[in-house]
C-alpha cells in the first residue's frame, strides 16, 4: 500500500458527502488513506481502531461510497479513481483483486503493467504474492536454487521487517517476540500464510498501540497468537 494517498475536492464538497454524519465522513477518509491501490480496504479493523458504531458503516454503504464484497467487510471505494489515479507501471494488485471481480465486475480497475526497471514484477502484478518473499533469485541452469540456499529465520524475519507491506511487519514482530521453532522454508511459508489474516487486522494499528498490546498478552496469556493480539488490541 502506499505512503500517500490523494483525496477529491469535488467529493469533499459535495452535497452527498457534506449531508453525511461527522463520523461517517470521518471514516471515509481513514478508507481512502487505507486502501490498496485498487481502493479497497477492510473496514472491521478500522470500526475497531476508530470506535465507531456499525451504522456509520452502513451510511458509507446506502450512499453508494462504499460497496460491501463480502462478510468480512473487506470493501471498494466506488469513486476510487477519482481520487487516485495510480500509473499503472507502479501499481499493486490487491490481494482482493479476484473477490473484486466476481462480486464488483463494473467497477473500473487500472491494469497493472510490469515494470522495464524491475526483473521480478510477481509481488505487483496478479495480487500481492506471499511466495515471493522467501524466494531467491535464479540463474540460468540452476532451478533448485531457492530449495537448495540454507533457511535463515532471522534473514526471513529481516525481509518481513523491511517489506513495505504492514501486516508483514506485524508477522515479523510476531516471529521475533514468540521465536518459533521453524527450520526449514517450506514451514516458514505454511506459518506465513496461516498469520497473513489475523495480521491484516493489526494493520490500521500505529506501533505504540501494537506495542502495548504485546506487553499485555505476553504477560496474560503465554501461548498468545496474533488473534489474541487482535483481541487485546481492539477491546
Amino acid at each position: 500500500m502506499a505512503n500517500r494517498r490523494m483525496f477529491s475536492n469535488r467529493i469533499a464538497n459535495s452535497a452527498r458527502f457534506l449531508q453525511m454524519p461527522a463520523e461517517s465522513q470521518m471514516l471515509y477518509f481513514h478508507m481512502v488513506i487505507r486502501a490498496d491501490d485498487d481502493g479497497i480496504v477492510e473496514s472491521y479493523p478500522l470500526l475497531k481502531l476508530l470506535g465507531v458504531a456499525p451504522d456509520t458503516f452502513k451510511v458509507l454503504v446506502a450512499k453508494g461510497f462504499l460497496r460491501q464484497l463480502n462478510e468480512d467487510q473487506v470493501v471498494v471505494i466506488t469513486d476510487w479513481l477519482e481520487h487516485n489515479s495510480i500509473r499503472a507501471d507502479r501499481k499493486v494488485d490487491s490481494i482482493y483483486k479476484g473477490l473484486l471481480l466476481e462480486v464488483a465486475p463494473d467497477i473500473r480497475l487500472i491494469e497493472a503493467k510490469p515494470r522495464i526497471d524491475v526483473e521480478d514484477n510477481s509481488r505487483r502484478v496478479g495480487g500481492l504474492s506471499t511466495d515471493g518473499i522467501s524466494q531467491v533469485k535464479l540463474g540460468k541452469g540452476n532451478k533448485n536454487a531457492a530449495d537448495a540456499a540454507p533457511f535463515s529465520l532471522s534473514e526471513e524475519i529481516k525481509k518481513l521487517e523491511e517489506s513495505p507491506r504492514r501486516d508483514l511487519n506485524v508477522i515479523a514482530l510476531y516471529l521475533e517476540q514468540r521465536k518459533p521453532d521453524l527450520r526449514t522454508r517450506e514451514q516458514f511459508n505454511v506459518a506465513l500464510r496461516r498469520h497473513l489474516r489475523p495480521a491484516k487486522l493489526l494493520s490500521p494499528f500505529n506501533d505504540d498501540q501494537i506495542l502495548r498490546a504485546v506487553g499485555k498478552v505476553k504477560h496474560e496469556f503465554p501461548g498468545w497468537t496474533i488473534e489474541t493480539l487482535v483481541k487485546m488490541a481492539t477491546k
